[in-house]
């Protein structure tokens, strides 16, 4: 079995229209405006209310980077240098080898296929660069954009998980769609 590979330094990845570089501060407010929009938090959790908030987000992402458990990357568009989103392995076990896919996209850039743009790369990057043998990602039932972007990309539904997270002070479940490494080099 090989060993998983965590970088030294950030990777940045390129796709057709994106690049997927480290967040920053200078993401605050594109961070704000995607994580305080009632649609778009609508499957992920309360909407952010104070734009104070958004630094705690940045450390998070960038403690978990240095700490070896999450790797999030920034969406800028490629053309502009827009903020479009968030995407990444939100949690990562080296012992088993897994990451546990996560994504945002601002309300108005949804629809225009750059998350599965993002995704491809962020799970290419995964199972050939960092040789993680199982992505995975949780998805509330509800959430069709979510489901129908991982199906497309050749995620498989594994099952159910009960009443597994709390979301909006109540019990829900989670869908749980993985893919190995043998899948997609396949």
């Amino acid at each position: 079995m090989k060993e998983v590979l965590w970088p030294g330094a950030f990777p940045e990845l390129v796709t057709e229209r994106l690049v997927l570089r480290q967040v920053s501060s200078k993401d605050s407010h594109g961070i704000f405006r995607c994580f305080s929009n009632m649609e778009t938090m609508r499957f992920m959790g309360t909407p952010l209310d104070s734009p104070k908030l958004v630094k705690g987000i940045v450390d998070e992402y960038s403690n978990g980077f240095q700490n070896g458990c999450s790797l999030i990357w920034t969406l800028e568009k490629k053309k502009t240098g827009e903020f479009a989103g968030t995407a990444g392995f939100e949690r990562f076990s080296f012992m088993d080898h897994t990451a546990e896919l996560g994504f945002t996209l601002l309300h108005e850039e949804q629809g225009k296929g750059l998350m599965t743009e993002a995704v491809k790369a962020i799970s290419e990057y995964g199972f050939n660069k960092l040789v993680v043998n199982r992505i995975q990602a949780c998805i509330l039932p509800g959430n069709t954009p979510a489901v129908k972007l991982v199906e497309r990309i050749g995620f498989t539904l594994e099952g159910r998980l009960r009443e597994s997270v709390v979301f909006q002070n109540s019990f829900h479940d989670q869908l749980i769609y993985a893919m190995l490494a043998e899948d997609w080099n396949a």
